[in-house]
């Protein structure tokens, strides 16, 4: 079976737990700040780096585009991902498959959905047990999740915790949500059978590739540059991956100073309240509407 038929069906992997409160910013009721002024005022404390080790530079032709690989939510697909991008597999490959509101998906040495790298298959990791993970910061609830926040910025979702007494094999499950600049990895029908092709998440796709698609990362900065990825199954001209490096093998003067706002904190959720992303009742509007504040060089982005 073709890696590409199967897209559209499977899960993320992920992680959960504890909840760290860090205040830098007045707790006066009566001082409404905006959630720019909440960004500009937050310590530097509240901001924390990227590891050069689980992050990767990824060029495009219309521009660099920076992942943060996620070793707690798949400890396995990072392994490979990290071998592979070490090894320059990667690199001159195209983005085979490109579906608009979607997904662009890559990585495959033959170019059209068919074709892997020299290392074997990972088993899946479309979620963990919430006991497993840390810095889970739930912030409300939705539609489709009773649990909803983030891991470092990375956007999850989880079953109710009260249900490890209720189930069978006393597990919490707590997943990755496939929103918007979410690295997630393409597989065929068998659940085991991911290798090197990935996509990322150019559109909202929770409903059909949650809890069965492995998530390894998301875009911190440059997703814009995924924007001018060639569309079309396959593109009629596709979007090559120039180069892509570990951040470890760039040149510390050419690296990025990025820095992203800790969403374990309570300046991250007055952020989210400031803009209106949470109802009275703990109700987000949309996981996938949220960006999580990143300074690249100092400067604000988001």
């Amino acid at each position: 079976m073709s890696i590409k038929t199967f897209l559209f069906g499977a899960t993320a992997a992920i992680s959960l737990v504890g909840i760290a409160t860090a205040q830098n910013i007045a707790e006066d009721p009566a001082e409404q700040l905006t959630p720019q002024q909440i960004v500009d005022q937050a310590s530097d404390d509240l901001w924390r780096p990227l590891d050069p080790e689980n992050t990767i530079y990824m060029d495009l032709p219309a521009g660099l585009v920076v992942i943060e690989l996620r070793p707690d939510f798949a400890p396995a697909h990072v392994e490979q991902i990290k071998t592979l991008v070490r090894e320059g597999f990667y690199d001159g490959l195209r983005f085979h498959r490109v579906i608009e509101g979607f997904m662009a998906q890559g990585g495959d040495p033959k170019n059209d959905g068919t074709g892997g790298s020299h290392l074997p298959n990972i088993n899946g990791e479309f979620y963990r047990d919430t006991s497993d993970v840390t810095n889970f910061r739930e912030i409300g609830r939705d539609k489709k999740s009773p649990r909803l926040g983030f891991i470092n910025g990375m956007p999850a979702a989880a079953q109710p915790e009260a249900l490890r007494d209720f189930v069978t094999d006393a597990e919490v499950k707590l997943w990755a949500v496939h929103c918007p600049g979410v690295m997630s990895m393409a597989r065929a029908n068998d659940p085991n059978s991911a290798n090197s092709q990935f996509f990322l998440m150019i559109g909202d796709a929770r409903e059909s590739l949650d809890k069965r698609y492995t998530a390894w990362g998301w875009i911190v900065d440059g997703f814009e540059a995924t924007r001018r990825i060639s569309r079309g199954e396959p593109p009629t001209r596709p979007t090559p991956l120039m180069r892509v490096r570990m951040a470890t093998e760039v040149p510390e003067n050419e690296r990025r100073d990025i820095r992203v706002m800790r969403t374990d904190t309570e300046t991250f959720i007055r952020y989210l309240k400031a803009r209106d992303e949470i109802t009275e009742d703990g109700f987000v509007k949309d996981i996938c509407d949220i960006k999580v504040p990143v300074k690249v060089d100092g400067k604000i982005e988001r």
